[in-house]
């Protein structure tokens, strides 16, 4: 290969990685300008314990809700860096729902 096609798919490659990043943004943004998207938003983090303690006592346990939280916080980060406007509907939804039940 040439020092030419190296840059070439160095290139390539960082287009992909632009085109996906921007499509997954793109996807976010498209699921939280609806009630039901922010609605099932709003169950992930919850369920990934986002909004409450992952200590429980147990090493294997709270290692364990760490992981499905960090996955969590990912998805909370991605919802900030792209809708934080969105974020605080959401929020107010989902105290509305819970006030409902």
């Amino acid at each position: 290969m040439t020092d030419f096609d190296d840059d070439k798919a160095l290139q390539d490659a960082e287009q992909k990685r632009k085109n996906l990043a921007d499509r997954t943004r793109d996807d976010l943004i498209h699921v939280m300008g609806s009630q039901q998207g922010r609605r099932v938003i709003w169950k992930l983090l919850d369920s990934a314990g986002v909004f409450s303690i992952s200590f429980t006592g147990d090493n294997n346990a709270t290692n364990f809700n760490e992981g499905r939280r960090s996955e969590g916080l990912r998805l909370f980060s991605d919802v900030m860096a792209h809708c934080p406007d969105l974020y605080m509907t959401m929020a107010k939804e989902a105290k509305e729902d819970e006030e409902k039940s």
